[in-house]
């Protein structure tokens, strides 16, 4: 394929720099045109709902401040609005920096979580692959993702006006909040007053009135990891409470002593803490048993899932999942290879990543708009996992313009810009090419 030229480039998380060709050497063109953030990243807010995963970005507004930087070879930069999903900018007619073809100013403007669009739920799921890296979601956890944002800018000469977009990758902090604990601690069954020492008959006996069994689960899955046994003996006075641990399955402690004192509420009471060592996937239920007494607890349940753990050399046995990311962007153009009109060319675009899923771009026009978001899945392939994907463009009148593929949120990612040029110096019958 002769006219097929691949180009590749990753460009900076700074700003997107836009060059156009124009058939017309009348017509003013833009030297660059980017969109710079600036500032400290505002942070956003993720929240649970269920206790168990993030699952809601807590609506607020925030501000965002860049550098706009417009450039011409000649003519003027008039106006310039900046889009963020649904949040516009007023246009902005400037005074030059750097005389009428260049203009430089940093902007600040308010937007809210409402105008995210897609980037919302990647900071769901931004919290959520936290879990996956062994922490949990009693603690709180920080995350960074990116929002796109559009820059329009409008130059003119005296014949002529030109409208071009550019984009700008603004960095996003992440909380995600920690969920309270609640913990499986279960209260002694009520009980009788307890009599004061000083009230008992002559020949009362000790005796040991109920059990009682909590659980503290492990914070964390990360094994090995440690849970508590709490467990509660009431009395009628003071005196010693033997009992033992009982594991489903069979399993029992040996036998363990403790004290029964008088408590600021007026109860005898004995308690003692046990720790469980949990080094593998437990799901297991204990009691306490008071020895020759027939006094028992209920049974309470122990689950700990163990999502990761540490090997025998000490790596981690189920390592964290890694994040989708496309690592480079190429670009082809196969042209008409004859003047003749109506022609057409084939624009190619290749991607490659680091595991499959589905890359998200856009076509940019080198003198025009930019095209919608375009998802092609990325498979295995004989150098890694690649994505591609190829477009027909009908090519009716003379044109001399560009192309590139964007990737929005992945630090500016996008390939060079590929001319595409055709003359159509002859028109077939009934045609409708027309010498440039």
């Amino acid at each position: 394929m002769p006219n097929l030229r691949l180009l590749k480039i990753a460009l900076p998380l700074a700003g997107l720099a836009l060059s156009a060709q124009n058939a017309n050497a009348q017509w003013p063109k833009f030297d660059h045109i980017t969109l710079t953030p600036t500032g400290i990243p505002p942070l956003l807010v993720v929240e649970s709902e269920n206790g168990s995963s993030w699952t809601k970005l807590k609506s607020s507004n925030f501000l965002l401040s860049g550098i706009v930087d417009i450039k011409m070879d000649k003519g003027k930069v008039t106006t310039f609005t900046i889009t963020h999903g649904s949040k516009k900018v007023l246009p902005y007619v400037g005074e030059a920096v750097n005389g009428p073809k260049h203009l430089k100013t940093e902007v600040s403007f308010q937007s809210s979580t409402g105008n995210l669009g897609i980037a919302a739920l990647m900071a769901i799921n931004a919290c959520n692959a936290k879990l996956k890296t062994g922490a949990e979601i009693y603690s709180e956890q920080h995350a960074l993702v990116t929002t796109d944002l559009t820059l329009s800018a409008t130059a003119s000469t005296n014949k002529h006006t030109l409208t071009r977009d550019g984009f700008g990758s603004f960095p996003l902090r992440l909380k995600c909040l920690a969920v309270p604990i609640t913990q499986d601690v279960v209260q002694p069954d009520p009980a009788p007053p307890a009599t004061d020492v000083n009230d008992l008959k002559p020949g009362q006996k000790f005796k040991v009135r109920s059990a009682a069994l909590g659980i503290h689960k492990p914070q964390s899955n990360v094994c090995p990891t440690t849970a508590q046994i709490n467990a509660r003996f009431e009395t009628n006075f003071d005196g010693k409470v033997t009992f033992i641990y009982r594991q489903a399955g069979g399993g029992k402690s040996a036998p363990i002593t403790v004290t029964s004192k008088k408590t600021p509420n007026g109860k005898f009471m004995a308690v003692h803490n046990q720790v469980v060592d949990i080094k593998k996937a437990m799901n297991t239920k204990y009691m306490v048993e008071v020895v020759g007494k027939g006094i028992i607890s209920d049974w309470k349940s122990l689950n700990v899932t163990c999502k990761i753990g540490l090997g025998g050399g000490g790596e981690i046995a189920n390592p964290p999942a890694v994040p989708f990311k496309v690592l480079s962007a190429q670009l082809g153009i196969k042209g008409p290879k004859t003047k003749v009109c109506p022609n057409k060319a084939t624009v190619m675009a290749w991607f490659k990543t680091n595991k499959p899923g589905n890359v998200g771009f856009r076509l940019m026009r080198g003198d025009g708009p930019v095209g919608p978001m375009i998802f092609v899945p990325s498979v295995k392939s004989a150098s890694g996992y690649m994505a591609t994907y190829s477009k027909t463009i009908p090519i009716i009148n003379s044109i001399n313009t560009s192309y590139s593929a964007v990737v929005p949120g992945q630090g500016g990612l996008a390939s060079n810009f590929v001319p595409l040029k055709a003359s159509c110096a002859v028109g077939l019958p009934g045609g409708l090419a027309k010498k440039p």
